[in-house]
């Protein structure tokens, strides 16, 4: 790792140009770029856009708007960032979602679920690509569904009597491989 001065302003998230360095450097970026394909943002590459979102969170942001309303001036002091609007990431993040599918069951009730093949095989890529996972390796694999209640549009009552979604998770030792989402009330 080599020191570089990147500007005369001090910031309390200097630290983040490392882990731009590190994102591009692992391959990571051409990897999204790859997998992905290409978007309508504007000029944006998701692998840009992914490294962005990735350094939000990294300086403590929780939400797309902290890049517009609290990082922009410490993000473009990292030499070579292009920094998107909130509006670019969102607009992005809207491009990737899948439609629901729906399931009908045995007795004839139907649920809403949503799987997304290309970013869960993107999950997997990453995980691989960092070594974080090996082929060939004996791992233990879990999957569970918890809900999350909350109060949105679409939520469905649940077998818990709130209102929320029911997403199921699988992990492969502590690392997500797959991730979907079903209705609160779904009993699949």
């Amino acid at each position: 790792m080599k020191l570089q001065k990147v500007s005369q302003t001090i910031t309390p998230f200097a630290g983040i140009s490392f882990i731009h360095e590190e994102f591009n450097k692992s391959g990571l970026s051409d990897l999204i770029d790859n997998h992905l394909g290409t978007g309508n943002m504007t000029g944006y590459q998701y692998g840009e856009l992914f490294r962005t979102r990735f350094e939000v969170f990294f300086c403590g942001g929780e939400v797309a708007e902290d890049v517009q309303e609290h990082l922009r001036s410490t993000l473009e002091d990292i030499p070579g960032n292009r920094v998107d609007s909130p509006d670019t990431l969102l607009r992005a993040i809207k491009e990737l979602a899948t439609e629901n599918t729906t399931i009908t069951s045995s007795s004839g009730k139907e649920y809403q679920f949503n799987f997304n093949k290309k970013m869960n095989d993107l999950n997997i890529k990453s995980l691989l690509l960092t070594k974080q996972l090996a082929k060939g390796k004996m791992y233990d694999f879990d999957y569970d569904n918890q809900i999350i209640a909350h109060e949105k549009y679409d939520a469905k009552r649940t077998y818990k009597h709130t209102t929320g979604y029911f997403p199921g998770v699988a992990t492969i030792n502590d690392k997500i491989v797959y991730i979907e989402n079903r209705d609160g009330n779904a009993n699949l």
